[in-house]
């Protein structure tokens, strides 16, 4: 019997997203302010994300950057985990290729060539299935 995606996994995706958008943002360092609206903008585009799903991911984003901020290295380790909770299922691919989406201004850097790869290996999914 296959179940319907329920809402404690509906919210296991929206926080693999905004984790993985959060790494590749921060990897190099800080997430600057227009970065950060620009993101935001992003996210709003995001099919993965309706209604009060982008108002929980948005603010999901925010607490999550700002732990980032104050302790790096526990949040990095807190977002991989929200990140690994989605290895195996089929919303993996979609979450890391939505993340690359809303992460990536432009060309992508060596850091964050290499968050995504790191992101990809957790999730078990191929990097050239996501990466542009």
């Amino acid at each position: 019997m296959i179940l319907a995606p329920g809402p404690d996994d509906r919210r296991q995706q929206i926080d693999a997203l905004v984790a993985a958008c959060v790494l590749i943002a921060q990897v190099d360092g800080a997430v600057t302010p227009d970065e950060r609206s620009r993101m935001v903008e992003r996210l709003k585009s995001q099919p993965l994300l309706e209604g009060l799903e982008l108002e929980t991911a948005l603010q999901a984003f925010e607490a999550l950057d700002a732990r980032f901020d104050a302790r790096p290295e526990e949040t990095w380790v807190e977002a991989e985990m929200m990140i690994r909770r989605l290895k195996g299922r089929a919303e993996a691919e979609a979450v890391a290729s939505a993340a690359v989406a809303v992460s990536i201004d432009g060309g992508l850097e060596a850091e964050e060539r290499t968050a995504v790869l790191d992101i990809c290996a957790w999730l078990d999914v191929s990097p050239l299935r996501v990466l542009p």
